[in-house]
């Protein structure tokens, strides 16, 4: 029994010293609360001191263990419409997009987690915050609607994840969503996605006519381009806008003409009946907008020739110039107009004189014609070698154009690492708050085991 309590006291002695070893002049029995509260603590402080350092230590290692368990940006947008909830293109813009589908697939495929991740699974562990307010913006809720500019990003790691950190998981996020902000509402330009089309039911006339609308507007957005930055190098394709302007020309003068004198001088059709029909009927109009056109050209010329000479001539007002200074300005009369609109119609006429004999060419080379079915396999070939170059071309273009656009439009969307004193500072008031907590729990609970020592050996004694 003796050796029991022994055991007890210096199990005791080891992690509470009792008030009355210390305060021995010190009657506690009558003494009040306080007193024996303060005594109970100043007993113990060294041992009080050295839990709490444990405490603070422990409690600062967890809450910093846990930021690194998440990472914080901040989006920012920095293109003219932003300031008014649009995207470049004047669609509504949509922070929450940066949670769909499309960018987690794209930011997984990045991080080659396919196997591993699934885009739900990650856009669960993405908040998006209005910057300014620090509100959580909530997509299912119609009546809120923010135009903000600025949003702050974060991600919460998945347990999934094992090989890739959270900054570097982070950043493929980014990198995601901006690649599909730019792909759906940056620069994005129909020329340049090559498609034929269904060409089963088109004359093989029609198809070189098709290969060459199609080349003349990618050459157009092309040239546009060269006039914006005639230096520019894609660092993907190696290509500039110059070296492509080259490659569409090579196909237009070689291959689309190559394709066409050949359909041309074979006669190649896919029904003869119907195809020399058509031609005629389009001749028909052609020859009705020709004589509308010349009508209207030997009207007017016949009008001016009726003048008198003496009242054709250049008419001079006084004017100011932008310097206040007067000068004789030449004005137009009714014979200039008359002149110019004989010009025009003239030139239509031309044109449409020359589509005329065009066509009579066609027809003539199709009703005569003696293909074999050879001619019409390599016509086949033709197509599908011209098409393969206009789509190689056309990729090419469109890799290029999407990444001078990126090079252009780099700062639309810029991510920035969080200034995180406000949390840090969080961090800290909340070490200190709970250090206080724990202080007063540990001294209420030195004073319950002095009272209850002092209970227990008073009842001994009796």
């Amino acid at each position: 029994m003796k050796k029991s309590k022994k055991k007890e006291r210096k199990w005791l002695h080891r992690f509470f010293r009792r008030s009355e070893e210390k305060f021995t002049n010190v009657d506690l029995q009558d003494a009040n609360i306080f007193k024996k509260l303060f005594c109970a603590i100043a007993s113990n402080i060294k041992t009080i001191l050295v839990l709490l350092c444990v405490f603070v230590v422990g409690c600062t290692l967890v809450m910093y263990l846990s930021t690194l368990e998440r990472r914080t940006v901040v989006l920012s947008l920095n293109y003219e419409q932003a300031s008014k909830g649009q995207n470049p293109n004047l669609t509504r813009y949509n922070v929450y997009e940066l949670k769909s589908d499309a960018v987690a697939e794209k930011a997984i495929a990045y991080a080659g987690l396919q196997d591993v991740l699934t885009p739900t699974e990650l856009e669960e562990h993405i908040d998006i915050a209005e910057n300014n307010s620090g509100k959580v913006i909530d997509p299912l809720d119609e009546n809120t609607y923010y135009i903000s500019t600025s949003y702050t990003i974060t991600y919460r790691r998945n347990k999934e994840i094992k090989n890739i950190s959270t900054e570097d998981m982070m950043e493929l996020i980014c990198k995601a969503y901006n690649d599909v902000f730019h792909e759906e509402y940056v620069g994005t330009n129909s020329v340049l996605k090559y498609d034929l089309g269904d060409i089963d039911d088109k004359e093989y006339i029609e198809i070189a006519r098709l290969f060459t609308d199609k080349s003349a507007q990618m050459l157009r957005y092309i040239e546009q381009r060269i006039e914006e930055n005639a230096t520019y190098r894609s660092e993907l394709t190696g290509q500039s806008f110059q070296t492509i302007r080259r490659m569409i020309l090579n196909v237009q003068s070689y291959s689309i003409k190559k394709f066409y004198a050949f359909a041309l001088e074979s006669g190649l059709s896919r029904n003869k009946d119907h195809y020399v029909r058509t031609l005629n009927y389009h001749n028909d109009m052609l020859n009705i907008k020709y004589q509308k056109f010349m009508i209207d050209y030997n009207v007017r010329k016949q009008t001016v020739q009726n003048y008198d000479s003496a009242m054709i001539g250049t008419v001079m007002v006084p004017s100011v110039n932008e310097r206040n200074e007067y000068y004789m300005s030449r004005t137009n009369i009714g014979t200039d107009y008359l002149t110019r609109d004989a010009d025009f119609s003239l030139t239509q006429g031309s044109a449409v004189e020359r589509d005329m004999i065009e066509n009579n060419d066609i027809l003539a080379k199709v009703s005569a014609s003696t293909a074999v079915e050879e001619d019409y396999k390599k016509a086949e070939e033709l197509i599908d070698s011209v098409d393969a170059e206009l789509k190689n071309v056309a990729n090419v273009a469109d890799t290029t154009d999407k990444d001078y656009i990126k090079h252009t439009t780099k700062d639309y969307l810029t991510f920035t690492e969080y200034d995180n004193s406000d949390g840090r500072m969080f961090i800290m008031q909340s070490v200190i708050g709970l250090t206080i907590v724990f202080f007063v729990i540990l001294c209420f609970l030195y004073y319950m085991v002095d009272g209850y020592i002092r209970r227990k050996e008073g009842d001994l004694n009796e």
